[in-house]
């Protein structure tokens, strides 16, 4: 009997129940794509409540402390009110609703009331290349992890940067250097909403969780966003014909992004037939279409190209080039003077041989 006693007293000792206050890590490489959809429904199965993610949430009492990626809440919220995502063949599943998500949050928030949350830079990337090679963005990566999480919680919330134990693969290293160059143009121009998603993208790639098969399918919906995001700011210009010496080209610049944007416009000629003037730097309000005239002087007439690109500060190119044809049909001064001097001549010509006409007839 006493045997009995000890070896449940023991089993307790070692084998917490259930109930008991307990530090949790939530964390899971990204399962959403850069255009919403989601690569499998793995996360789903992850939430339930025999699930990795369900366990750490509903198998635990009071949570004592957290350790988050609000990158992964984020997703959990997306799919609470709806969601899509590729089936093994490729195709699409729709799920209207997942109310597991929302039970999952819902726990998750009552759970961690008034207890220690830390909070991981956003899609926890690999912390060590990113202080070797893109300062800047690790930082920005940790303010809007702190801002979203602040506001899912409702208060404020400590940010921590652990130092990952596993660095991130070759391959996501490079595709993150390959499409942070032209992610950063389009950020130094705008905070639209769109630009901020596909700068945390990038994040979320060189996670070190992450497995090189599943990099494809994100870096391709990645490289697709960002070709249509650098679409919504363009020029529209058609072919113009000009006659006059000086001339303020027309032309419409479009801002689709839901943020205005500060931009500069470049110009750059196919030969020295015009000479164009100074544009002042741009700013176009969200959602905008705005014309501005370029200012030309003409030097002479034939055919030339004027290519038109939008900056920014930096000199970097955003959105889409426009070359422009152009039809010079001008007389210069030199000719207009050369001209009407020759004209002047055969006049005073034409006087003198008919004042001889005159004398000669006098004569007769």
């Amino acid at each position: 009997m006493r045997r009995a006693f000890l070896l449940a007293l023991f089993s307790l000792v070692l084998i917490p129940p259930a109930s008991a206050n307990s530090s949790i890590s939530l964390t899971e490489p990204t399962h959403r794509t850069a255009t919403g959809i989601f690569i499998d429904n793995e996360l789903a199965n992850l939430i339930k409540p025999n699930g990795r993610l369900g366990k750490l949430v509903f198998g635990q009492g009071q949570i004592t402390s957290a350790t988050i990626d609000i990158s992964l809440i984020e997703e959990i919220q997306d799919m609470a009110d709806g969601y899509q995502y590729f089936n093994p063949d490729q195709s699409l599943t729709t799920v209207d609703v997942l109310p597991s998500a929302s039970n999952w949050l819902n726990t998750l928030k009552r759970k961690s009331k008034n207890r220690e949350i830390f909070l991981l830079p956003y899609g926890n990337p690999d912390i060590k290349f990113l202080q070797a090679n893109a300062p800047n963005e690790l930082e920005f990566y940790r303010k809007i992890a702190q801002e979203r999480a602040g506001a899912f919680f409702g208060r404020t919330i400590t940010a921590i940067s652990p130092i990952n134990s596993v660095s991130s693969s070759d391959a996501a290293q490079s595709l993150h250097n390959s499409y942070r160059r032209e992610v950063r143009a389009l950020a130094s121009i705008s905070i639209a909403n769109e630009v901020i998603s596909l700068r945390l993208q990038l994040a979320k790639i060189i996670n070190p969780a992450i497995s090189d098969s599943r990099l494809p399918m994100l870096t391709k919906s990645l490289r697709a966003e960002l070709r249509e995001n650098q679409k919504k700011l363009r020029i529209v210009a058609g072919n113009y014909t000009i006659t006059a010496e000086r001339y303020d080209l027309p032309v419409t610049v479009i801002n689709d992004f839901t943020a205005p944007v500060s931009i500069n416009l470049k110009t750059r000629t196919s030969n020295s037939r015009i000479r164009v003037g100074v544009v002042e730097p741009l700013v176009l309000a969200a959602n905008s279409q705005t014309q501005i005239q370029i200012p030309i002087e003409v030097i002479a007439s034939g055919e030339t190209r004027l290519e038109l690109k939008l900056t920014n500060n930096r000199g970097s190119q955003v959105g889409e080039s426009e070359n422009i044809e152009l039809r010079l049909a001008v007389i210069s001064p030199l000719t207009t003077w050369f001209t009407t001097g020759m004209a002047i001549i055969l006049l005073l010509a034409a006087a003198v041989q008919s004042v001889r006409r005159v004398k000669r007839r006098k004569h007769e």
